[in-house]
């Protein structure tokens, strides 16, 4: 995804359909993500979808994530079992440190706002290489990190999105991660909520320094 404001000076309006042109059938699609838990990052996301609620559409129910790697629609001509076994093996067997992120201001793509993640260590760059070199994005090089606050509903200017979103920022609020999640969402829900098929639980930082250091 591209940054809105150096591209366009209006959102686009999302329709709240079934896109079967894009899924032709399949019922879900698989990622890669960053769960969500601190509950001051949660509070912060919740005044946000608050300050921007009358440029959203209702009920948007998917859970606070970042993600990680779209890995696609799940069938054996996109992303198949064998890729996400693969990758599995992978992220266990690379046995990564549990890392800080920054929740920060608000932003906002041609169709939905966020909410920015700062990553100063670059801990998800190492794991999206590691996603991706056993099953490419179709769009590795567009990464922005960040969650998504909802769709808009109609076509706004940015200056007034990004007004809004300014008025509910304060500090940025670190947070650690300390777990991997493989979800999966239902294809006709644009909206709807996620489901986890697999978590990845990351070595303890403090305990590999400890080894390190011996």
């Amino acid at each position: 995804m591209h940054d809105l404001i150096l591209d366009n000076e209006i959102t686009q309006p999302t329709e709240l359909r079934d896109f079967f042109e894009w899924h032709q059938g399949i019922k879900h699609y698989g990622f890669w993500a960053i769960e969500i838990h601190h509950p001051n990052c949660l509070q912060q996301i919740l005044l946000s979808q608050q300050q921007l609620s009358n440029k959203l559409h209702p009920n948007y129910l998917r859970q606070p994530h970042i993600t990680l790697s779209a890995s696609g629609l799940l069938d054996d001509k996109h992303f198949t079992q064998a890729s996400l076994q693969q990758q599995i093996k992978k992220l266990k067997e690379s046995n990564l440190s549990a890392f800080s992120l920054n929740l920060s201001k608000g932003h906002s793509f041609t169709t939905a706002p966020y909410l920015s993640i700062s990553d100063h260590c670059h801990s998800l760059a190492t794991l999206r290489t590691l996603f991706n070199n056993i099953c490419s994005e179709q769009d590795p090089s567009d990464y922005i990190p960040h969650i998504t606050l909802g769709f808009y509903n109609q076509a706004f200017k940015t200056v007034d999105v990004l007004t809004q979103l300014a008025t509910v920022y304060s500090q940025d609020i670190e947070f650690m991660v300390n777990e991997i999640v493989f979800a999966q969402y239902n294809t006709h829900e644009i909206q709807g909520r996620y489901q986890v098929l697999h978590r990845i639980t990351l070595a303890d930082s403090v305990n590999n320094t400890n080894k390190t250091g011996r």
